[in-house]
Parts: structure tokens; C-alpha cells; sequence
């Protein structure tokens, strides 16, 4: 079987439980999965005699072969039963809502599956039971961008903030956050790192890194004071 969860970019960075429900068919409640009717009696096939399997000939070019194929008149089982299960008309499944609870691992990412044995569906008459297959998707974090195991921000300064340096406060996955001091002189593009500070690397104990990308604001609306100042500026600075 398989389903998919949703989980948070945090929550896929440091890892999570999770309780999946899902439907399933699980044993007859009735009869305990074996598909006949509790105190009935289960004879032995006598095709098969009790094995599941019997042996044909087949004939080919290089002479006849043998092979072992399910016994048809009991399905495979070795046993024949006299009534059915009333419950579930001798399949030995029924309808479950089923639920697991489900280590994360810290690092995952949209599309990693995880295998849970023995927890899909049954396999009916005392068959052996499939596996669950949880498929992981991890929710868009609008203050991240991620790239494998690094994280990128961006933020914005203005035109003076980047020609004179500034100290910015800049989220971190965790929850917390870190103050990122802003060179003077910054161009719109420049990034700056933040190491350690991205997602858990999947099966180790190291990190990647977040990138803060400079973006600078130009004003489109000036006060007549300040496009005073910005004209002075330019004069000084022989702009046209």
C-alpha cells in the first residue's frame, strides 16, 4: 500500500513522528484470517496432499521438463475448506482502518518513500501480509528556498542601507534567528552565507548552509526633500 503525508520544511529538516492512517484489508475478525466458518473442519487437499504445490510435465525441445506450480483445487493453501467464513466468504480479509505511528528522518525531501514491513494489505488465508510505503511531501516555506540541503533567503535593503553597510536579523529553520551583518558596498545579487544553517543532510549528522540573497529596493515615489538629497548626491557624484 501506499500513501503520501505532508510535512513542514522544518519539520523535514530535524525530522518528525507522524501517525499515518490508512484503509486496508486486514484478517477476518471472525475467523482470525484462515476464510472458514470457526469450528468447521479444513481437510487436507488431496491433489496436492497438504504441500500447495504440485508437479507437472511439460514437454519442450529439449525433452520434458519439470516444474512446480500452485495446486489449482486449493489454490496454493494445502487445505480444503467445508464452510466458508460467513463473514468474509472465505477470503479471510476484511475492511481496517489502519494507523502506524512513523519515525521521519531528519534530511528527507518531496518524493523520499518510507517502507513499513508487514503493514500493507493482508495476504488473505493466512498469507503472508505486503508492506506500507508512506511517500513524503514536504509544504512550500515561503521564508525559504531550498536546493538540496541548502537553504536560500532573501532579503531587501535600501539603496542607502547597501552603500553604507547595515546589520540585518534573518530567520532561521529552526525557529530562531541570526543577526547578518551587510557589507558596505553591496550589490543587488550578493549573497552571503550562513554556515551550517540548512537542512540535515538524509543518514548524517552534518548540515547544509543558508544563503541570504541582497536584493536592493530602488524608491519609485520620492518627497520633494528627499529627491532634493538624491540630487545633491548625484551632483556629488557627477551622475547625470
Amino acid at each position: 500500500i501506499l500513501v503520501g503525508i505532508e510535512i513542514s520544511l522544518q519539520q523535514a529538516a530535524f525530522g518528525t513522528e507522524s501517525v499515518v492512517e490508512y484503509s486496508t484489508l486486514g484478517d477476518c475478525q471472525h475467523c482470525s484470517g484462515s476464510g472458514a466458518e470457526p469450528g468447521a473442519e479444513q481437510a487436507t487437499c488431496p491433489e496436492c496432499g497438504g504441500a500447495g504445490q504440485v508437479r507437472v510435465a511439460q514437454r519442450s525441445l529439449f525433452g520434458t521438463m519439470m516444474s512446480v506450480i500452485p495446486c489449482r483445487r486449493c489454490q496454493g493453501e494445502g487445505r480444503l475448506l467445508s464452510e466458508k467464513c460467513r463473514m468474509c466468504a472465505g477470503t479471510g480479509t476484511e475492511p481496517h482502518r489502519s494507523t502506524v505511528n512513523l519515525e521521519i528522518p531528519a534530511g528527507v525531501s518531496t518524493g523520499t518513500r518510507l517502507r513499513v514491513s508487514g503493514r500493507g494489505e493482508s495476504g488473505g488465508r493466512s498469507g503472508v501480509a505486503g508492506d506500507l510505503f508512506v511517500e513524503i511531501a514536504v509544504a512550500d516555506d515561503p521564508r525559504f528556498r531550498r536546493e538540496g540541503d541548502h537553504l536560500f533567503h532573501t532579503v531587501s535593503i535600501g539603496i542607502a542601507e547597501a552603500s553604507l553597510g547595515t546589520r540585518l536579523t534573518v530567520p532561521l529553520i529552526d525557529g530562531s534567528e541570526a543577526d547578518l551583518e551587510v557589507p558596505a558596498g553591496s550589490q543587488p545579487g550578493t549573497v552571503l552565507r550562513l554556515g551550517g544553517e540548512g537542512m540535515n543532510l538524509l543518514g548524517r549528522r552534518t548540515r547544509g548552509d543558508l544563503f541570504v540573497e541582497i536584493e536592493v529596493q530602488v524608491p519609485s515615489e520620492l518627497s520633494p526633500e528627499e529627491e532634493d538629497l538624491l540630487r545633491r548626491w548625484a551632483d556629488l557624484r557627477g551622475e547625470k
